[in-house]
Formats: C-alpha cells, structure tokens, sequence
C-alpha cells in the first residue's frame, strides 16, 4: 500500500472505469478519470492510494480529509483543466451530455460560475468538516488477498492522521455495492436515498473514535 503518483493515475482510471461504472465521472471516459484522480494527489485535501500485487497496481483508493475544502481546492486550482476536459467528453457523447443537463448542469454551473459575478467559485461551508472515501476498487485477479481492507485502514489512518474525526461514504445497493463490507468493519448506516440518477444508494459514516480492526474478504465493489 503507498501513496498513488502521476505514473499510476493511468491504471487506477483504467480500474474506474471498469469495475466502478456507476456516477457520473467514469462516463466521461479515461482522459477525463485520469487527471480526477492527478488532482486528487496535488489537492493538500485529497487522498490516492493504491495497491500493489507482484510490483502492478491491483487497486486503488480514492478520498478526501476534508470534502468541502477540497471541492474548493479544486475549483480554485483545477476549474478550467477539469472544466476544458469535461465539457470536450460531453460533446463526444451525446447521451450522457444529456444526462449532465437533466441531472447536474445547475449544481456545477453553480460551482463553476460562483454566486457573486468577479468571486471566486467556493461552495458553502459545514458545520464540521467531513472526510469522504470516494471510491474503492480492486482488480478482480488481484481480490481475495485483502487488499480493500488494507486501502481502507491506511486511508482511515491518513485521515485520523489529519485531523479527521469522522469518515462517510455512498455505495450502492445491491450486487453493485458493498454496504456489508462497510458494515463488517464498523461503519455504520446513516440513511438509505435515490442518487442522482435515481438508483438506490446507502451513506455510511465511521467515527475514528470507535474504529475496530477486522480483516474479512476485500470488497468486490467500491464506493462512488
């Protein structure tokens, strides 16, 4: 397990893409996934972790210690880059553009416009900060070893590290998601919602405070 460089972000978006389809992110296709999970590495808020078996990266993990301030990291320093490659995805893919303007358009043109004409784009803060995994993916030839629990103890021991005093997450239910593996290891269920794309999805939070270590079989979904 170490910390993911520019050279492994090709591999990890590969992963994404996939074996974690679901969102909306991995839509948008390998150039788009790549530089999200750069930016991940350069935000001093984001976490990219990875996992190698035989010198291969056979998984990787995808997060953050403080998802407001991070949001914002990256609206200040990667808005135009993450912007210009978005918006060339959509327009090669008619259909999930169309998605984009149903289901996200006003949420990120609110983001990336700011409510102020001439401010800074920044979204609003929370009572207390809120560290999030992302995403969470293990080759299948490379599942059975352990490696998704041992991304999810260093990722949550980067994130107690950093000050972080709760953890959540959003998976999926059913086949897709893995709300056992998260139960398994003291994570508990906060609410059950239709995402936005109106599947049925499942926020977990864990408290560093209350962290058991167990050590069943990795997941074979992530998060999203």
């Amino acid at each position: 397990m170490r910390a993911a460089d520019v050279a492994d972000a090709a591999e990890s978006a590969r992963l994404q893409i996939a074996f974690l389809r679901h969102g909306f992110f991995p839509r948008l296709g390998h150039r788009f996934v790549r530089k999200w999970h750069v930016a991940h590495q350069d935000s001093p808020y984001g976490a990219h972790l990875v996992a190698e078996v035989d010198g291969a990266v056979a998984g990787f993990l995808l997060g953050t210690s403080d998802q407001h301030q991070h949001v914002n990291w990256m609206l200040e320093h990667r808005r135009r880059q993450l912007g210009i490659a978005g918006l060339g995805a959509l327009l090669l893919r008619p259909t999930v553009f169309g998605n984009f303007l149903r289901t996200r358009a006003g949420r990120y043109a609110r983001r990336l416009v700011g409510r102020h004409p001439g401010t800074t784009a920044r979204t609003e803060e929370p009572d207390e900060p809120v560290a999030v995994l992302e995403a969470v993916v293990i080759n299948p030839s490379a599942r059975g070893l352990g490696a998704g629990s041992l991304l999810v103890e260093c990722f949550l021991d980067l994130m107690e590290a950093r000050g972080a005093t709760q953890v959540e997450l959003v998976t999926k239910v059913g086949p897709e998601g893995a709300p056992e593996f998260y139960e398994q290891r003291g994570w508990n269920k906060m609410d059950e919602h239709m995402d936005r794309d109106g599947e049925p999805a499942l926020t977990y939070r864990i408290d560093m405070a209350d962290r058991v270590a167990r050590e069943p079989d990795p997941p074979e979904h992530g998060t999203s």
